[in-house]
């Protein structure tokens, strides 16, 4: 009777022990990361929503950070270093210091595209192949910022920023959704362009005398990057929002 006993204590002790472990299990956060590029110039997926995101090298160096979107759990962490092909990097998803997640991705060297044109007045035939960064950049036909730009999470604050004919530039911060403040109001500005895709833009506050200016580089023809004068990317302090990386995407384009 005592072995029968002794028996159903220890199954009911290992009972508690896997429900506690499971439980553990279960409150890590969730991570899918698409496929990242020797192009790529962020890195994406979808996690837990307001989880943490980290994205290190081989070496445990933070490369790139963001946060998962509050609403859909889609996070896009800028990288500000090049990639090389078959390159480790590792992705977590951090709720805190001890619920976590994390992938291993592989960098992937992008698929090129042949394209082969004849004339029927010829004989000759012309092949040429592009990376994907090539045919982006070949695309890249905007000319001008108007509409509304929302920036990525960053620890639940983000940044809106409109260009109008107008009302001309402005520029809110909010967080987790409700306004914080004005950041930049009915401003004069002016484009410069450098490049397709590298803008300085001038402004100046209504009722201000004094003019400012900030950099953009366009990824594509709905995503900008803040950047230095040098075009290198560059860590802005907006409000009481940390520093960070910021990438804005289209919204509206009126």
């Amino acid at each position: 009777m005592k072995k029968i006993k002794f028996i159903a204590f220890i199954a009911v002790l290992a009972s508690f022990f896997l429900g506690v472990s499971l439980k553990a299990s279960a409150s890590s956060p969730s991570l899918s990361v698409n496929n990242v590029y020797t192009t790529s110039s962020s890195v994406t997926g979808t996690a837990t929503k307001g989880v943490s995101i980290i994205v290190r090298n081989s070496n445990k160096n933070t490369i790139a950070t963001s946060t998962a979107d509050n609403q859909t759990g889609k996070f896009s962490a800028d990288l500000h270093t090049n990639l090389k092909a078959n390159q480790k990097l590792y992705v977590y998803a951090r709720k805190s210091s001890t619920s976590y997640f994390y992938r291993i991705v592989t960098v992937k060297t992008p698929q090129t595209t042949t394209t082969t044109t004849s004339s029927s007045n010829t004989s000759s035939s012309s092949s040429s192949k592009a990376t994907a960064s090539t045919s982006a950049s070949s695309k890249l036909t905007i000319n001008e910022p108007t509409g509304k730009w929302y920036s990525g999470n960053n620890n639940g604050y983000r940044v809106v920023t409109t260009f109008n004919q107008s009302t001309g530039l402005n520029q809110a911060l909010y967080k987790n959704g409700k306004f914080q403040k004005k950041l930049i109001n009915y401003a004069n500005y002016k484009v410069t362009t450098y490049s397709k895709s590298f803008w300085k833009i001038t402004y100046r506050e209504r009722g201000s005398k004094t003019t400012q200016t900030f950099y953009l580089r366009f990824t594509d023809n709905t995503h900008f990057i803040i950047v230095n004068k040098a075009n290198k990317g560059l860590k802005v302090k907006y409000g009481n929002a940390p520093y960070h990386y910021y990438k804005f995407v289209l919204v509206n384009n009126k």
